[in-house]
């Protein structure tokens, strides 16, 4: 399993948009893939685009943020396929204890809807 070095926490500030950016910058590695993935501060994230029916079951802001941020960073730069994101993603939910049922609703859902994400930001 992979690690956050400094405990998945997430530091930001509310910004413009409903999005939140980091104030300090955010740290995983990737024990299956051997990867570190260093999100820099200012990076801005919506800590996973989930819904609004689906919120009922998921709290976009409860232990999957680090983890969601993680994704969104490796989505927006390419840093890997977005296979290799959608498991890093699952990965790390697993290392910041999300439940399981929530790690697998997250899960499915980025593989079902996420390429529509990943396309759109190709060129970023």
């Amino acid at each position: 399993m992979g690690y956050f070095p400094d405990k998945a926490t997430v530091h930001t500030k509310t910004v413009e948009g409903g999005l939140f950016e980091l104030t300090k910058s955010l740290r995983y590695y990737s024990k299956e893939f051997d990867k570190w993935t260093e999100v820099p501060v200012g990076f801005q994230s919506d800590f996973a685009s989930i819904p609004l029916i689906a919120r009922v079951f998921i709290n976009r802001n409860g232990k999957s943020r680090a983890p969601a941020v993680i994704h969104d960073y490796i989505y927006k730069r390419h840093t890997a396929s977005r296979d290799v994101a959608d498991k890093i993603f699952l990965e790390a939910m697993k290392s910041a204890n999300v439940s399981l049922i929530t790690r697998t609703l997250m899960y499915r859902s980025v593989r079902a809807a996420g390429w529509l994400f990943y396309e759109k930001n190709k060129d970023v």
